[in-house]
């Protein structure tokens, strides 16, 4: 019997269930990939829906969460420990890719799965980054972000990848407010 290692598992909060909420009024189109699926929750949302996912988290201890929540719906839901989506061909085309990621600044957290970065703005920057080159015309990223860390870096760069930014619905909470966002890639004209 392995160890119980749950506890170093990201539990669903406030950030959860606001990206569950905008998930639940979007529409699935193509492969959905969870970027940090922690708990598993937002996969098994998702794969109830009747939708497969594919759950990424670097942590195995995650992915073994991940299992676990959603082992009624393996058949939807195929879990993969790595890092955003290094581990995926770029052939790969993604029609929404959901993440709640680490979002806070280095200064006020010391936790990996809330570390965002220095400002708290490079995780989510770099998956924009990532995503960009699997996502096609009409795909989208859902993601949070707190007030906490650079939201404004996260908006500018996604814009600057010439990505459409929404914000889809905001929470107040005692000392921040946490966002969600879609990020859309549009038709470019060139």
């Amino acid at each position: 019997m392995g160890v119980d290692d749950s506890s170093q598992v990201y539990r669903p909060a406030e950030d959860t269930w606001l990206l569950i909420d905008c998930l639940s009024k979007a529409t699935y189109r193509g492969l959905v990939v969870e970027v940090g699926s922690g708990s598993g929750v937002v996969s098994r949302f998702i794969a109830e829906r009747g939708f497969e996912v594919l759950a990424i988290d670097i942590s195995e201890a995650a992915a073994r969460s991940t299992r676990l929540n959603c082992s009624q719906l393996l058949g939807r839901v195929h879990i993969i420990v790595g890092d955003r989506l290094k581990a995926l061909r770029p052939s790969v085309k993604i029609g929404l890719i959901a993440s709640n990621p680490p979002y806070l600044p280095k200064e006020n957290t010391s936790d990996t799965a809330t570390e965002g970065g220095e400002s708290g703005a490079e995780f989510t920057i770099d998956l924009i980054d990532e995503a960009e080159e699997f996502m096609a015309t009409g795909a989208r990223l859902v993601l949070i972000a707190s007030t906490l860390g650079d939201v404004e870096a996260v908006t500018r760069h996604a814009e600057a990848k010439g990505l459409d930014v929404m914000c889809l619905e905001s929470r107040r909470l005692f000392f921040e407010e946490i966002r969600c966002y879609e990020l859309r890639k549009i038709l470019t004209h060139e």
